[in-house]
């Protein structure tokens, strides 16, 4: 009789992990399938970019060049819908093609509908890295 409870008992802790594996496995497809619907611009050149990321739409992105070095980046970030709210955050992304990404915090300077970020870079960029083969990558949220 004892085997027997013993028996029901690894049942049940079988099935609690498959169904665990299962689960995980659905909410896998489920980000998927939102990420895969955010979309990035074509190369628009060197200091401007536009993009559609999560709900919003980053625009105006500008370089503030010095002795031909850019310690800082602007850009603008407004809901794609109505029903969004405003923009709060946002990291922006710089790098060549084949390098390793680099985040750099921005910080909101002008909050409301369009709402302007100014991103300040640890390390400057110069002005062959801002206009040759870089991934220009914006991230916003609320």
């Amino acid at each position: 009789m004892r085997k027997g409870k013993r028996t029901f008992a690894s049942r049940k802790r079988k099935i609690a992990g498959l169904l665990a594996f299962v689960l995980a496995g659905v909410i896998g497809v489920g980000v998927y399938a939102f990420t895969a619907s955010n979309t990035q611009a074509e190369k628009s050149g060197a200091g401007a970019n536009t993009a559609v990321v999560s709900g919003y739409n980053t625009t105006n992105l500008h370089f503030t060049l010095t002795g031909g070095t850019a310690t800082k980046a602007e850009f603008t970030a407004e809901p794609s819908s109505a029903g969004e709210a405003d923009a709060k955050e946002a990291e922006i992304n710089v790098m060549p093609s084949a390098g390793t990404p680099v985040w750099t915090h921005c910080v909101l300077t002008t909050p409301g509908a369009k709402a302007l970020f100014t991103c300040t870079f640890g390390t400057p960029l110069t002005k062959t890295e801002i206009e040759e083969d870089v991934v220009q990558e914006t991230i916003v949220t609320s």
